[in-house]
Formats: C-alpha cells, structure tokens, sequence
C-alpha cells in the first residue's frame, strides 16, 4: 500500500511539473511578444491541438532540402538561413508517442497565464459561445485589441519547446498566419530561436 501511495505522488508530482513547464513555455512567449510592442488582451478559451505544431514542423523537416522559392514547400521556416533543425526525425517520432493518447480538447484559463504580460491586465479568455456586439462596450474595449490562439507546447527531451501559435482577431484578419514556434530553454528561460507556416497562404 505504501509502495502504491509513493507511486501516486510521484506521477502527481511529474504532471504537476509538466504543467508548470508549458505554462512557462506560453507565458515566456507572451512576454516576448510584449517585449517586441506586440500585445494582446484576448486568448481564444479552446486550444487548437498541440499535434498541429508538430504536424507543421514535421512536413518543414522532410521539405528541408527542396529550394524555398519552389511551390513544393508546405511548411517553411521564416526567417534567415542557416535554419536550424533540433528535433530530428528520431525525436519527432518519440514527440508522436509521448503525446499519442492525449485526446482531451484543452481549456485556457485565465490563471495559467501571468497577467503582466498582457498590455491590458484585465484580459479576456473569449469562449466559443461569446458574441461582441457591434457598439457594445465590450466590443469597444477589446475590438481594437490582438488576440491569440494557442496551443499547449510540446517538450522535447533536448530542451526545445513547440507550440501552434495563431493571431485572432474579433474585427477581421490579422495579416498573419498561422504557425509553428519553436522555443530554445535558455538559462531557464524559453526563447524563441524561429518559427515555421505555410508560404502558400496569404491571411
């Protein structure tokens, strides 16, 4: 019995502290974003599911060797060569396994995340059930607001973090699309060393 108690705390405890971790993971990007002026106060209450990033990461790491200006590419990295490739083929497939049985839709609520980090400390988490309407005060205060939608990251077992980021708006497109980021633990903090989306799709 005692031995069975010993094994109930510790996966207790292990998920506790995989929990802490990708909520530090989304909390250090928030932060980033406001670092760089980019603010939000909406966070979309259902998470898009995490295997999304992979999926995404996947598809830029078997196209890594055709030339980025050919139609071939369905997922790029952005930004400047070199790119960089942490996750190898071996890793995404223990990412798969590891996240295989997670079937369960993911709520955000408003205490995983630090309110700091959000220009307007009184943020709203937007349930697929809400409705803004038009002139309504709530429309009002958040209308010309930036949201997000945003997955719960993926750990892998070399200190890289991934997680499906998309900007929301409630007034229209937000001229950016959907992606991938992948985070680097630095020192005990999550920085983003580069990011990945479809190149074939204008928002």
């Amino acid at each position: 019995m005692k031995n069975y108690m010993y094994c109930l705390l510790g996966i207790l405890f292990s998920s506790c502290a995989s929990q802490s971790l990708e909520k530090n993971v989304v909390n250090d990007f928030i932060k980033e974003q406001a670092e760089m002026k980019y603010y939000y106060n909406i966070v979309v209450e259902k998470a898009p599911s995490r295997m999304l990033a992979l999926d995404y990461y996947e598809k830029a790491y078997q196209d890594r060797n055709i030339n980025l200006s050919s139609h071939l590419v369905r997922i790029a990295p952005n930004g400047n060569a070199p790119y960089l490739w942490p996750i190898d083929s071996l890793e995404i497939i223990n990412l798969k396994q590891k996240y295989a049985q997670e079937t369960s839709v993911h709520l955000w609520k408003k205490k995983d995340f630090v309110r700091e980090n959000f220009a307007n400390k009184h943020f709203i988490i937007l349930k697929s059930k809400d409705h803004f309407l038009i002139n309504s005060s709530r429309f009002r205060k958040y209308a010309a607001g930036e949201g997000l939608m945003i997955s719960k990251p993926l750990i892998s077992d070399n200190g890289y973090a991934l997680f499906f980021y998309s900007p929301y708006s409630i007034t229209g497109h937000t001229g950016e699309s959907p992606k991938t980021i992948l985070m680097q633990n630095t020192n005990g903090k999550w920085k983003t060393i580069l990011s990945y989306s479809d190149p074939n799709v204008i928002n």
